[in-house]
């Protein structure tokens, strides 16, 4: 019985002991449950903040988005503005570069013509008491278009002074064909040529005159203005003693004309090789300043396909060269205005 008792009193101990294990384990699953429900508490209170931020957030980027919108609206109002005083600025100038515009009925031509072109025709005239040359483009397409920019090239004209240019006086730009007032000269080189051939010292003055002319056009700022129409009928001559001066003319029509009318202005027989193309550059004058010095020293209107055998004839050594130079297909290679000047103004001729 003793020995059994003990048994029993040994099991007993077992059976406490993992009962005071069992409840060390429940105590400790309690507290781990304890920390993980805290930790949901802040896991939820973290959600909700974050949530809160997020709304927040939103109502900031909207504020924003509509700040955006509005500074949008005064961007374009600024622009509209702007817009407006630009347009408002331009016609002022316009206005005030206009003041070569001539009424129709202070002109009065007279039946004298003194040429006619493909485009038009020059006749005498008066104008404020003086005798003037008047040209009437009578080919013209009228349009919105090609009124603001014969406008444009009046305006442009208006502006040239150079004592071998023509001296432009006005032009009118009212419904009918447009009419050009420019002073009146003696007679035309051409006319000069068919007449009798030039001295070496005429040919270098006459073309000095017009190297002159082309080289403060190509120098225009901002940009260049190209001829586009040299020939040796739109060189007009006057006496200064007993020598021919010469001054350019057309220099204010011929860039207009080329972008009105179907064919390009000008004379085929002068024209560069790229005058009929878009990729333009001054040395399309250089090149029918070479064309006319050569008709200067032959007496012959240039033709296309007997440029060497006509640069041949031309019997002035340095006025050959020129020529020749003047003539290249490559523009490139083609000098400038202000050498041709240097050249010119160096060159022995006899008288």
């Amino acid at each position: 019985m003793q020995e059994r008792e003990q048994n029993l009193q040994r099991q007993l101990r077992v059976v406490q002991e993992r009962d005071q294990y069992s409840q060390s384990q429940l105590t400790e699953f309690r507290q781990r449950e304890q920390n993980m429900q805290r930790l949901v508490r802040e896991l939820r209170e973290g959600e909700q903040n974050s949530q809160r931020q997020l709304t927040e957030l939103q109502r900031q980027l909207r504020e924003i988005g509509q700040q955006l919108t509005n500074s949008r609206g005064q961007v374009s109002e600024l622009q509209l503005s702007l817009s407006t005083a630009q347009q408002t600025i331009n016609q002022l100038r316009n206005q005030g570069a206009r003041d070569w515009v001539i009424p129709r009925d202070e002109i009065q031509i007279t039946e004298k013509c003194l040429g006619r072109g493909g485009w038009g025709s020059v006749n005498e005239g008066t104008y404020c008491g003086c005798t003037v040359a008047v040209k009437e483009i009578y080919e013209l397409i009228l349009s919105p278009h090609n009124i603001r920019l014969f406008e444009r090239e009046m305006n442009i004209a208006s502006k040239c002074r150079h004592p071998h240019l023509l001296q432009f006086i006005g032009a009118t730009v009212d419904e009918g064909s447009p009419l050009f007032v420019t002073e009146l000269m003696e007679k035309s080189l051409r006319t000069l040529l068919e007449q009798r051939l030039l001295s070496e010292r005429e040919i270098r003055i006459i073309s000095l005159d017009v190297a002159r002319a082309l080289n403060y056009l190509h120098q225009k700022k901002p940009e260049p203005i190209i001829h586009r129409d040299v020939s040796s009928a739109n060189v007009l001559l006057w006496r200064q003693g007993d020598q021919w001066r010469a001054k350019v003319s057309d220099y204010g029509t011929a860039n207009f004309m080329q972008q009105t009318m179907t064919v390009a202005p000008g004379a085929m027989i002068y024209s560069a090789p790229e005058a009929l193309t878009s990729n333009q550059t001054v040395k399309v004058d250089v090149y029918s300043f070479g064309a006319l010095l050569c008709e200067m020293c032959i007496r012959e209107l240039p033709d296309p396909t007997r440029r060497e055998e006509q640069v041949v004839l031309v019997t002035n050594a340095v006025f050959r060269g020129l020529v020749r130079r003047c003539l290249q297909r490559e523009r490139g290679t083609r000098p400038t205005m202000h050498g041709i000047i240097d050249e010119l103004e160096d060159a022995n001729v006899s008288s």
